[in-house]
């Protein structure tokens, strides 16, 4: 018996996939993103040093320097994760 693989071609995360992904790791539900939410959310996307990423899409985004990105920042953020065209073979 012969078994025919069909080959899964990695998908680029889309805006809204990340927009899901960040809103997730909110862990407390304040909507704000500390470093650290956002360091779980840039691990879940596969990042090989996610504190890195986190520090990195932390200072674009957090226009008014609070050390969290709020909703209004949060567009910065994606467009940073967007960039670095992160793949999942797997909807989110």
């Amino acid at each position: 018996m012969t078994i025919k693989s069909c080959p899964v071609q990695p998908q680029a995360w889309s805006k809204q996939q990340l927009r899901k992904l960040f809103l997730d790791c909110d862990g407390d539900g304040d909507g704000l993103l500390t470093k650290e939410e956002i360091k779980k959310a840039f691990r879940n996307l596969g990042a090989v040093i996610p504190g890195y990423r986190a520090w990195e899409g932390l200072k674009l985004a957090d226009a008014n320097k609070d050390g969290c990105v709020s909703h209004d920042e949060l567009d910065a953020l994606i467009d940073y994760a967007d960039k670095l065209q992160y793949t999942s073979v797997t909807n989110y």
